[in-house]
């Protein structure tokens, strides 16, 4: 039921793109919030906090999680191909550009849905998901932590000028999506091998 319910969530985002006008209000409204904090300080921090999504860091980052937990090595390295691979086939099949004259960097590629929405989501949230079913003494520092660095990392793509509001509450959505199928369907049949 609830990826039922994030896939309609997905489905009336991607109703809005497409027809533009019904979502350009949150574009703009998301946009207008977040520039009011546009500094050279404030830049260089979401500069940081996006690359714990850039596609570098991530493979960087699964690595060690396999290295360091080696009974989750195969399900997280799944799970990071998986995310990658849906997010390419979205951007392709959408192909909505990204914004212009707001850009702090530059990025290329599309922009719906935001894959560092997407990867953020699916990675950390898996990470999160993982630490909330083990007995970790600190696992609920961890996971107030994970989820911190995912809403921020959004924030900093619309921060950062590369994605407009609505391309990263659909990665999000699309990605919860994903990971609740994902840990319902996907996860106990890798686990069982």
């Amino acid at each position: 039921m609830k990826t039922i319910l994030s896939i309609f969530l997905f489905i009336v985002f991607l109703l809005g793109v497409y027809f533009n006008k019904y979502l350009i209000w949150i574009d703009d409204f998301g946009y207008s919030i977040i520039s009011l904090f546009i500094s050279d300080t404030m830049t260089n921090i979401m500069k940081f906090i996006t690359f714990f999504a850039d596609p570098i860091w991530c493979i960087l980052f699964s690595c060690l999680v396999i290295v360091l937990w080696k009974k989750i090595r195969k399900v997280f390295l799944i799970n990071l191909l998986s995310v990658f691979t849906l997010n390419y086939i979205l951007k392709l099949i959408f192909s909505r550009e990204r914004p212009i004259d707001i850009n702090i960097i530059t990025e290329t590629g599309y922009s719906f849905p935001s894959g560092h929405a997407m990867i953020s989501l699916a990675i950390y949230g898996f990470l999160a998901y993982l630490l909330w079913k083990s007995d970790y003494k600190y696992k609920k520092i961890c996971i107030s932590l994970l989820i911190l660095l995912i809403i921020l990392i959004g924030i900093s793509r619309i921060y950062l000028g590369v994605h407009y509001t609505s391309d990263v509450i659909a990665g999000f959505i699309i990605s919860l999506s994903y990971l609740l199928f994902f840990i319902d369907f996907i996860y106990p049949k890798i686990k069982e091998k």
